[in-house]
């Protein structure tokens, strides 16, 4: 999943929900295929456009109960005191953007279930509903599609093949014996056999002439042997990266004063620590920075009367001296950042470069591809 491509549409409970340009895609084929299918099919004698309205609104209401899905494990790993940066809707549901790996068995179980309770809660809700309203009106038959989606929604999301709710389940009851690392390699390579029969199934499907559907499990076959590959890389890294606090591999560096020259600044320091980031300390005491990006733009005659604070910005990411290097890398990947000030009560006290937890991730454990940053 490309997150280049999504873009914030509403915020809940402080949890941004971000839709991607692959669900207008969904949208127009699941709004299709019921509107010209399963309606017409099962309610027929209605006029066109009472099958496209029930349509839309049957597909915008999918992607409510996607949406619902997702809240309830964000809302569930929120209590547990596990960060989530946000939603994402896309072309294959939804994925909650869980910043970092439970701490126990026990919360992994109870954020990873949180899904399918939803989704089955939501589908009694609606089978109670058509149960109860006439067999013969379109609406139940709206009814009844918003029953049978939940139902298989949370059917599908328990089965055992991570990074599927069911495989996070079954990780969960693995880890006290197996151990997290384990656990998760064994649950993704359930995944990706799973992937590869929604593959196979999918051939089998578009060879017997039922080209949307088996194109659709192709997709959706491949998206989940690359989602549980990445899963359980990422898990290996948050691993890895917890063994090392952001103190053991900073930049030490002396701040600028606001009223130094700039000059200096790009004549000794940026030579020396080849930093596009630079501390300045301000007029009240308070650590600022410069971006070298910033003042290369100017030519140098403009510079020659410019001082550090007439470049100065505030600092809006920063770790801790303490903090785990997984902390860290995730804020640096989130909002792509190539170094990173470590302060410690208002204190710089160093730099953390990106290419540093890079090299030490290459040199320990091969390549890792930075999509594996993404949980859930």
């Amino acid at each position: 999943m490309n997150l280049k491509y999504s873009y914030p549409l509403v915020n809940i409970f402080g949890i941004t929900v971000n839709i991607d340009i692959s669900w207008l895609f969904a949208f127009l084929l699941v709004s299709f295929s019921i509107s010209e299918g399963f309606y017409p099919h099962l309610y027929p004698n209605y006029p066109a456009y009472y099958y496209w309205l029930t349509g839309v609104i049957s597909a915008i209401f999918l992607f409510i109960s996607v949406l619902l899905h997702e809240l309830s494990h964000s809302l569930v790993a929120i209590r547990e005191g596990i960060p989530v940066r946000d939603i994402h809707l896309f072309i294959f549901g939804g994925v909650a953007m869980i910043e970092q790996e439970p701490k126990s068995p026990f919360q992994e179980f109870k954020i990873a279930i949180a899904g399918p309770i939803m989704s089955f809660m939501l589908a009694a809700l609606f089978f109670t509903f058509a149960y109860f309203y006439p067999k013969d009106d379109l609406f139940n038959g709206f009814i009844n599609y918003l029953f049978l989606v939940n139902f298989f929604l949370g059917v599908f999301n328990l089965i055992p093949a991570f990074p599927l709710d069911g495989g996070r389940i079954l990780r969960s009851i693995l880890w006290n014996k197996k151990g997290l690392l384990k656990a998760t390699e064994i649950a993704s390579k359930i995944g990706n056999y799973f992937g590869n029969f929604l593959i196979l199934m999918g051939i089998l499907f578009f060879i017997t002439g039922n080209f949307i559907n088996g194109i659709w499990l192709v997709f959706l076959g491949i998206f989940i042997k690359r989602a549980s590959k990445q899963a359980y890389l990422s898990t290996k890294l948050y691993l890895f990266l917890s063994n090392y606090r952001v103190d053991n591999f900073l930049t030490t560096m002396t701040p600028l004063f606001h009223s130094d020259p700039i000059e200096n600044y790009i004549t000794m320091y940026y030579p020396f620590y080849r930093t596009k980031i630079y501390p300045v300390i301000s007029k009240n005491g308070d650590i600022l920075y410069l971006n070298y990006e910033d003042i290369k733009k100017y030519p140098s005659f403009e510079l020659e009367n410019k001082t550090a604070g007439d470049f100065a910005k505030e600092i809006k990411f920063s770790v801790d001296p303490s903090d785990k290097l997984t902390t860290a890398y995730k804020i640096m990947l989130k909002n792509d950042l190539d170094e990173i000030p470590v302060m410690y009560n208002n204190t710089f006290v160093g730099l953390l470069k990106r290419d540093i937890i890079e090299s030490i991730i290459k040199s320990k454990m091969g390549d890792i591809d930075e999509g594996s940053s993404d949980r859930r």
